[in-house]
């Protein structure tokens, strides 16, 4: 019986998003594109939690539907970039500029606060990654394709509830994600 998981908090866009995103995914030699499956924007990461930490996370993240303190929202998909900018590590689509999304994120960091977990500290910066790198990536392809796709733009899309997922490593291939809890996001 496990007694910690590896936790974050995201959003799983809808089919027809993820459908725009894989015809993305061509064009650079060497890049591990992420699977359908594994696609999300992260809200939270929480890194290893043991189980009791997790229950009080789950309480604490469903209060944000509770007395109306939180309602859907729409997002879209925006321009391309790489994290790591001397060594890239990590292609990436953009997310509009968006307050609810800021504001979804301010309360996942206030839930785990409360449930006595420390977060990554880093600056927050949405995005759905697309491909992981390690060395051998022609970095001309690369920038071939960031200069494709750098006013990509996807249609808005409603987001009404947010997953706490947790993720199990695989020796080799894609993590796999697992959605531990749901939370609507209901109406102002």
């Amino acid at each position: 019986m496990k007694t910690s998981l590896t936790l974050f908090a995201a959003i799983k866009p809808p089919p027809h998003i993820i459908r725009a995103v894989e015809a993305l995914q061509k064009g650079v030699e060497g890049l591990r594109w992420a699977p359908p499956d594994n696609m999300h924007i992260t809200l939270g990461y929480f890194g290893l939690v043991d189980i009791e930490f997790a229950e009080i996370l789950d309480h604490e993240l469903a209060s944000r539907t509770k007395g109306g303190a939180g309602g859907g929202f729409k997002l879209a998909l925006s321009s391309v970039g790489v994290f790591g900018s001397s060594r890239p590590h990590t292609l990436w689509l953009g997310i509009e500029k968006n307050k609810d999304l800021l504001a979804l994120h301010t309360h996942i960091r206030r839930a785990a606060r409360r449930a006595h977990i420390e977060m990554e500290t880093r600056k927050y910066t949405p995005h759905l990654s697309l491909a992981y790198m390690r060395g051998g990536v022609s970095l001309l392809d690369l920038s071939h394709f960031i200069k494709r796709n750098l006013n990509f733009k996807s249609k808005p899309f409603l987001i009404d509830q947010f997953g706490l997922y947790s993720s199990n490593p695989q020796r080799t291939g894609p993590n796999i994600y697992q959605r531990e809890a749901s939370y609507p996001l209901l109406g102002r």
